[in-house]
């Protein structure tokens, strides 16, 4: 029946014969066991794990009496029963599917070192990695490419845990000279986690094509991380699209397309965040990913209280889920829950350090609950984890603009940014405020004028056009205020300057030029906010002091 996988049956049958053999006694224990185990492996595969758990303890208690009683004849019969390692494998993944990873990681680690095999190595690594005990989770990892050289998913996992790759290399060389494109692979991986995120791309794309890996999901989702850490979402959605055109159903990623599109406000990028809802209706086979796509369905539908739910709903099934943690506190701060939000943040940049929205809304947070010095301490400590990428020294320089003795500071990050990235457009934008607040308009006129042909934006032209209205250059205004909206109809300041015209060339001068996507001018809380960031005694410890560097001091 065990072959033919009747396991209804199974159950049935062997309930009945240990019935039996309590009362008669004459069941040989070497025969109950193997009964416990036929029962708890039927009820395992039926997924009912409570009771699969409870016919494997059985089992163990027998075996250690057998064991115990040193017969050499049964001893000599013990030999072909299921080993303990193996059992203990079995309890651990009835406890992992009846979220209990405490008890998981404890049936695993009482198993003596010499008889851990890759199996039990892999798993207690994943369990130590998900519990924050890196050490020991390196250690697993590193034992189980030892004996299995090929097991790319450890190999992964130690990159991600900080390991060199050199060091993984010399471990897998037989494998990866056999293999080109997997020593490429792994070379792509270790460049990306040690945050070489250029020379990461230039690796991976060289495998995406005709003779090697082309159209692999695996690695379109890769090159998609990849785009992301470097703050470029644009790209990331487009790797992300052909993977999810590849194959429809693909799992890993599926959470990040979700939030990557529901946060892009596209409509055709909101149609296709539509196409990712499964039609399957039973929610028990929902992996977390899956979760997360409905709560961002719920998210762009302005169903805040449901995204949450929903994000609940994909962290309870993977608990080192980033996007459910982005998702939940998204919608915490939709409702005005800046605390919540906040310790959502953080959790996600910790398990994600390089994810540049983590750091960000932990800010957003922070300026929303009139915390700014967390909200500095977080954009500086930002700045240090990105490698002082445009993205995180514009962040930290809208965050900065309002004090009126970092003037200097906020313009020289503006344009080491502008450096870096001529064409990051945000910090074209606050560099353009910054001169305005300044009154220096001739000078915001000639940076605009100069990016506004470069790079053509709908934003750039309407503050063109703002800073020629305070020019009194009205007949110029009313030109680039028509770029503007031509460029973007919804431009609803292009649209109130092009009405001004004629009737006052005075502007609003408060007017906040939001760099980063939304206002940050949130309503004030309580600020018993909990912040785990490094306190800053002055601003001018913030910079790490080298040669690649400017001295902003």
């Amino acid at each position: 029946m065990y072959e033919k996988e009747l396991y209804s049956n199974i159950i049935h049958i062997v309930d009945l014969a240990l019935s039996s053999a309590d009362q008669k006694q004459d069941t040989t224990p070497i025969v109950k066991f193997q009964l416990y185990i036929y029962y708890g492996d039927s009820h395992f595969h039926l997924q009912q794990y409570l009771q699969a758990e409870q016919a494997y303890t059985q089992a163990l208690q027998i075996r250690k009496f057998l064991i115990k009683t040193k017969n050499n004849a049964k001893i000599s019969e013990t030999q072909e029963l299921t080993s303990e390692v193996d059992v203990r494998y079995k309890m651990h993944l009835c406890y992992i599917y009846m979220k209990q990873p405490k008890r998981a990681f404890e049936i695993l680690q009482n198993i003596p070192t010499k008889a851990k095999t890759a199996k039990i190595n892999m798993a207690l690594g994943n369990l130590c990695r998900d519990t924050g005990l890196e050490r020991q989770a390196i250690g697993c990892y590193k034992e189980v490419l030892r004996e299995i050289p090929m097991a790319v998913e450890a190999a992964e996992n130690l990159l991600k845990l900080g390991v060199k790759g050199i060091e993984i290399n010399s471990t897998m060389l037989e494998a990866t000279s056999e293999l080109g494109w997997l020593n490429t692979w792994l070379k792509g991986h270790a460049q990306m986690h040690s945050r070489d995120f250029n020379n990461a791309l230039t690796t991976l794309k060289s495998l995406d094509t005709p003779a090697l890996l082309q159209d692999n999901c695996a690695l379109l989702i890769t090159i998609a991380y990849c785009y992301l850490y470097m703050c470029d979402t644009k790209n990331s959605i487009t790797y992300l699209q052909r993977a999810f055109h590849i194959d429809p159903h693909f799992k890993t990623g599926r959470d990040l397309y979700a939030s990557l599109l529901a946060m892009s406000q596209e409509k055709e990028n909101l149609r296709e965040l539509e196409r990712l809802l499964n039609i399957e209706l039973d929610t028990a086979v929902w992996p977390s990913e899956q979760w997360v796509v409905v709560g961002y369905n719920m998210y762009v539908n302005k169903k805040y209280d449901k995204a949450a739910y929903f994000g609940q709903q994909a962290y309870a099934l993977n608990r080192r889920s980033v996007e459910a943690f982005l998702l939940k506190a998204y919608a915490f701060m939709q409702l005005s829950r800046y605390i919540e939000a906040v310790v959502h943040f953080r959790e996600a940049k910790t398990i994600t350090p390089n994810r540049f929205e983590a750091h960000k809304g932990a800010i957003d947070c922070y300026i929303a609950l009139n915390r700014v010095r967390e909200a500095i301490t977080t954009a500086t400590n930002l700045c240090t984890q990105m490698n002082n990428n445009p993205h995180a020294l514009t962040l930290y320089a809208s965050v900065i603009i309002k004090e009126p003795t970092m003037t200097t500071k906020t313009r020289d990050l503006l344009e080491f940014s502008l450096i870096q990235d001529p064409s990051h457009l945000p910090a074209i934008w606050l560099l353009a405020e910054l001169l305005e607040i300044e009154q220096k308009h001739e000078e915001a006129y000639t940076i605009l004028s100069k990016h506004v042909k470069e790079y053509p934006n709908s934003r750039t032209h309407q503050l063109l056009a703002d800073c020629l209205l305070k020019l009194q250059r009205e007949e110029e205004a009313f030109n680039h205020y028509s770029q503007a909206i031509r460029l973007d109809p919804s431009n609803q300041r292009a649209v109130e300057g092009l009405n001004n015209i004629g009737r006052s060339a005075k502007m609003d001068s408060s007017y906040y030029i939001s760099v980063v996507g939304e206002s940050s001018s949130f309503a004030s809380q309580d600020p018993s906010v909990p912040s785990d960031d490094v306190d800053v005694e002055s601003d001018s410890d913030i910079w790490p002091s080298n040669s690649d560097f400017m001295n902003f001091d």
